[in-house]
């Protein structure tokens, strides 16, 4: 390995973690959440206040949680309960969705990541 090899393995690996941090630097909190039931907006609750909220969709009912600034799907009718196992939620641009009972959830807030973009 040459002087010159080295340079260029140093400033590589530099550059990758430079990337990296800049790619896995997370948006700020999310100050609310936005509930849908199909197309309907159900509601934009804020984060600070802890609260349950039922949604009805084509299935049944799905609970979801908002506690400590973040929120969940705690039960829903579905049967491979994704929703549920997508956990606690707190950035901003963060989602999860029931599909087959159709009840969403998103957070926003002052930032939020871009996920994909298209023209």
């Amino acid at each position: 390995m040459t002087r010159a090899d080295a340079v260029v393995l140093i400033l590589s690996l530099l550059l990758i973690a430079g990337l990296a941090q800049a790619q896995w630097r997370h948006p700020d909190a999310a100050a609310w959440v936005e509930v849908r039931a199909g197309t309907t907006l159900v509601g934009r609750y804020p984060l600070d206040q802890d609260q349950a909220i039922d949604v009805s969709g084509p299935l049944g009912h799905s609970h979801i949680e908002v506690a400590g600034g973040r929120v969940r799907f705690v039960d829903s009718p579905c049967i491979n309960k994704v929703c549920v196992h997508s956990g606690w939620l707190r950035r901003s641009g963060d989602g999860a969705a029931c599909l087959p009972n159709r009840v969403s959830i998103i957070l926003g807030g002052s930032a939020a990541a871009i996920d994909a973009v298209s023209e």
